[in-house]
């Protein structure tokens, strides 16, 4: 079973017996990462089509490596137990207070 998550409004929140804050602020390179690994992947025409299953494996996998790229010291290995609600609810948060990747969020939600 995948383990509940919760964050502080401080931006705190502890997986596998450790604690992670998520920054006030980000870099313009950290903004950058987040927002292209949130963007949704198009089929190409004539090349591989991802299957439903296939599709939902890609997202989780961009949405943890979205997470590792904004909040220090964590790491790709710590996420794999969340299940994909649990990394919304982390990208929700970010998104809440951060207005500059809110955008990026709300095309995750689309």
């Amino acid at each position: 079973m995948a383990p509940q998550l919760s964050i502080k409004a401080d931006g705190l929140l502890e997986l596998e017996g450790r604690s992670y804050r998520i920054p006030d602020k980000f870099s313009a390179r950290e903004v950058y990462s987040y927002t292209r690994l949130l963007e949704p992947i198009p089929d190409v025409p004539g090349g591989t089509c991802l299957n439903d299953e296939q599709r939902s494996r890609q997202r989780t996998y961009l949405l943890r490596r979205a997470a590792v790229c904004v909040i220090p010291g964590l790491q790709m290995g710590t996420l794999e137990p969340l299940s994909l609600p649990s990394l919304r609810t982390i990208h929700q948060w970010i998104a809440e207070h951060h207005p500059e990747l809110s955008s990026a969020y709300q095309q995750l939600i689309a």
